[in-house]
């Protein structure tokens, strides 16, 4: 991968505020409802970190922040917009599992292009430019990552939502026929897996996803062959003035968007 210190940089911030996470670890985590998602110190206290710096090392650009209050839509104007999870999967870490991260993604002219996930309690973070290679760094050693090629249903392993397993899902994943389904937490984890080669693609059938979810694993996904879509098969928007994503996602190891993109056609008219 070239030298891009935008990547460096989030890289560096990512394991920062990882640490940050984990010192709340097990420990008390003063939570509290926010909108039906549980909000943490380990949130805050990730976000506080990542926002500041940022503004601190690129003062000229937008970003756009789970925790951050949006005053208006300026950012989705901006040539340059930084889209930070400071904590994705709060749920998960709440409950002890690791299916949680820290994601910090550039979007470049409306577009993901640099992406850094953190998963702390698995030790593993993956990185990513669109155009130049995706990477994973665990147990102190750094490897490129390429998606897998299974392109049929009956081949494909399936990774789903753990908190928004519901009727829909289900059908998708009937439509699908894949080989095998199993469940993380993150977004950011679960596309780490799909470009490390453990999983061929994650579905979501809800609404809620949010742009802050998705910016950071999509730069990693395209860098690594895969393909980001919606459930009608268009690329994710990124354009605001929504922070959501209304229909749904498809992540993919990018050889089965065809068939699986036609599998579920037509069988989502509402979400």
């Amino acid at each position: 991968m070239s030298h891009w210190p935008e990547l460096d940089f989030a890289h560096q911030l990512a394991l920062a505020a990882g640490e940050i996470v984990m010192g709340f670890y097990g420990g008390e985590l003063d939570v509290t409802d926010k909108g039906g998602e549980p909000l943490t110190a380990a949130d805050r206290g990730s976000n506080d970190l990542i926002v500041a710096e940022l503004a601190k090392r690129f003062p000229g650009d937008a970003i756009l922040s789970e925790e951050t209050p949006v005053e208006d839509d300026s950012w989705s104007r901006a040539e340059r917009c930084w889209v930070v999870d400071p904590l994705d999967g709060t749920s998960d870490f709440v409950k002890r599992r690791e299916g949680f991260a820290v994601m910090i993604g550039l979007l470049v002219d409306g577009r993901p292009k640099v992406g850094a996930v953190h998963v702390p309690r698995a030790g593993r973070t993956f990185l990513g430019i669109v155009g130049d290679g995706a990477e994973e760094i665990s147990d102190g050693e750094r490897h490129r990552v390429h998606c897998s090629t299974r392109v049929a249903g009956p081949q494909l392993r399936v990774i789903a939502s753990i908190a928004h397993r519901d009727e829909h899902l289900e059908r998708a994943i009937a439509a699908i026929e894949p080989a095998e389904t199993f469940s993380v937490g993150s977004v950011g984890y679960k596309v780490g897996k799909i470009v490390a080669d453990e999983a061929d693609l994650y579905i979501a059938t809800t609404s809620r996803i949010s742009l802050w979810d998705t910016c950071a694993p999509e730069a990693i996904l395209h860098a690594a062959g895969g393909a980001f879509l919606d459930l009608d098969g268009a690329p994710l928007g990124y354009g605001g003035p929504h922070l959501n994503h209304p229909r749904g996602l498809l992540a993919t190891n990018g050889a089965a968007a065809a068939d699986v993109s036609a599998r579920l056609a037509g069988k989502f008219p509402s979400i």
